[in-house]
């Protein structure tokens, strides 16, 4: 049997305004999820392997590998290109820590989710959080090639509150925000059935849009330091109806209300990167027969959702 060591949790993620404009200066208001993954390790003094296994929602394994200690050499993987994104994440860890799996000692790590993979709330951001508390280390230090973006989302899942997010001269400016609204009982998430790849959608952004002007970081950062403040739904959606405009101008593709839900009374709000994940919604009567009968079952409450401390 394994011996218990440690134990590390992070809450997933949900980024509410500010999408792609965070990485030019805009503010972004981000949000913590109720769901999030964990990390357990377990020590094993009879052999010289770091054995990984990840768990989904359900419990059933979508992970394993095995690397020998201490160079983190792969000697067994079910999907390469994970477990060489986790043995540089394990070794630069190590770089930045140098007493981080410092012997050969056989370690055991268990990761498990509590959401499905293609629900966008950070299987990545939340590993690295749990990585980064394992090795003692900052978080954002283990950004890089492999999670291209603005960090809001380790800033979000460390922190574990709402926060407001902006990039200043690069580094991150971070403000822990209380984010009750009186109307959340309106408020719904509803997933889109498909992932959104975030990697791809950054370096598409940063490909085919030229130019972003100082009003548009502007409006943008104005919206989202009047979000939490908003005491009506009327207010709020308002305020968000103008940011997916100024988005959806910019990135020259309808918004996602436009393509798939143009009679739909209420707002529709992207979170992310478009195209995919969750969207917010606000309640309309019949608006949980209205989303199912167009094949979207996954409809989940504000307070479902949102982690509060």
């Amino acid at each position: 049997m394994y011996r218990y060591k440690h134990f590390f949790y992070s809450h997933g993620k949900l980024l509410l305004t500010g999408e792609y404009f965070i990485m030019h200066g805009a503010s972004g208001l981000a949000l913590p999820t109720i769901q999030g993954q964990s990390l357990t390790i377990f020590g094993d003094h009879f052999s010289s392997v770091l054995h990984w296994k990840s768990y989904d929602e359900i419990n059933q394994l979508w992970f394993e590998g095995i690397f020998q200690l201490p160079s983190l050499d792969i000697c067994y993987e079910t999907e390469k290109n994970t477990a060489i994104k986790l043995r540089d994440l394990l070794l630069k860890s190590r770089k930045i820590q140098k007493n981080f799996l410092p012997n050969s000692l056989g370690i055991y790590v268990k990761t498990q989710l509590e959401f499905p993979k293609n629900w966008g709330l950070g299987s990545s951001s939340t590993l690295i959080n749990n990585i980064a508390k394992w090795a003692k280390i900052n978080p954002s230090m283990l950004l890089g090639n492999y999670f291209p973006g603005s960090g809001y989302d380790i800033a979000c899942v460390s922190i574990s509150k709402p926060i407001i997010y902006k990039l200043l001269n690069k580094k991150p400016h971070i403000l822990p925000i209380k984010f009750d609204p009186p109307f959340k009982d309106k408020l719904f998430f509803l997933h889109l059935n498909r992932k959104q790849n975030t990697c791809d959608e950054i370096q598409y952004f940063r490909s085919n849009i030229s130019h972003i002007s100082n009003d548009n970081i502007e409006s943008i950062s104005y919206i989202t330091q009047k979000i939490p403040y908003c005491k009506t739904l009327k207010e709020f959606e308002e305020l968000l109806l103008q940011h997916e405009n100024i988005v959806s101008k910019i990135l020259q593709i309808p918004t996602i209300k436009e393509t798939y839900f143009p009679d739909y009374l209420g707002l529709v709000k992207s979170l992310g990167a478009w195209g995919g994940d969750f969207v917010l919604i606000s309640f309309r009567k019949g608006m949980k027969h209205y989303f199912s009968q167009k094949g979207f079952h996954t409809l989940i409450s504000f307070d479902e959702m949102i982690f509060k401390i």
